[in-house]
């Protein structure tokens, strides 16, 4: 009767050590904002300076860390911004080509776990 008791209760044990191991490691998925820069014509713009910055509104209060990021954009105008929380966002971005400088604003709102994208036209100031 011992006998069956313990490999019974070896088997329980097995079987919850294993699905506590099995299901416990799923990562959650990345909160991504994908920022895409074009000009007046539409078309994509590379080497843009992209700024992700929240600005407080409320006085007295400490900025979050870590919220501001910056970044270029590549061939296809666009960059990439990975967080961990989920955040609304004020965009910034900047070119400055030769005697000409080009600029544009936006906002853009992270969601846990997903991807989210904004196109923002710069225009030469």
């Amino acid at each position: 009767m011992k006998k069956k008791l313990l490999k019974i209760s070896s088997i329980l044990l097995i079987l919850l050590f294993a699905s506590t191991t099995f299901t416990s490691c799923e990562k959650a998925n990345d909160t991504i904002g994908i920022i895409k820069v074009v000009n007046s014509s539409g078309q994509a713009m590379s080497g843009v300076t992209v700024i992700l910055d929240q600005q407080n509104t409320i006085p007295g209060t400490d900025p979050i860390e870590d919220l501001r990021r910056s970044g270029t954009t590549d061939a296809t105008g666009k960059v990439s911004f990975t967080y961990i929380y989920e955040a609304i966002l004020d965009v910034n971005v900047n070119k400055n080509s030769g005697n000409d400088t080009y600029s544009g604003s936006g906002v853009i709102r992270l969601l846990r776990g997903k991807t989210e994208q904004i196109t923002v036209e710069a225009v030469k100031q």
